[in-house]
């Protein structure tokens, strides 16, 4: 079964990456557009109704600006990095694992956030199927309506149209 071996690959793959890590790359500002070409913002902080936003993290010449947008995550907010395939090597290398196995591009990103405020969209589905990796901490996950607890490198599946939280 595909999903298991999925799940299997990209958890013995441990992702070396520190919470200093991803605040130091978020320092790096022309790494973060205000959108990539495809048209996805590059990061977005998710609010207290469960949307999102990013409309005060760039500046005038179209890229973040880092101390606006390090500021919502220690205020609380879990911020949303989109296509990190790239962002370290280890996150390369499950991204090109899923290229390979799926024939096609797929999307990384990272929910980062202290837990604090807001955590989560509200309750949604995906027209695709969804693999999650928990790098470091604990996170709750509510999958078709039942909790399931993630911590240091665990990973889950769950397939398309299948509501999460």
């Amino acid at each position: 079964m595909i999903e298991k071996k999925l799940i299997d690959v990209v958890k013995n793959k441990n992702i070396n990456i520190t919470e200093i890590d991803v605040l130091e790359r978020i320092l790096d500002r022309r790494r973060w557009p205000k959108n990539y070409l495809c048209g996805q913002p590059s990061i977005e902080a998710i609010l207290e109704d469960g949307l999102t936003t990013s409309q005060d993290f760039f500046d005038e010449d179209g890229y973040i600006n880092s101390t606006k947008c390090i500021k919502v995550y220690e205020e609380g907010y879990t911020l949303i990095l989109s296509n990190i395939g790239g962002f370290v090597r280890d996150t390369w290398i499950i991204q090109e694992y899923l290229k390979n196995t799926f024939n096609k591009k797929c999307n990384c990103n990272f929910y980062f956030g202290t837990g604090e405020k807001t955590v989560s969209y509200i309750k949604h589905s995906h027209k695709y199927p969804v693999i999650v990796k928990n790098i470091y901490g604990e996170a709750v996950w509510v999958i078709d309506g039942k909790e399931k607890i993630l911590a240091n490198q665990d990973c889950t599946w769950f397939d398309k149209d299948v509501e999460h939280q």
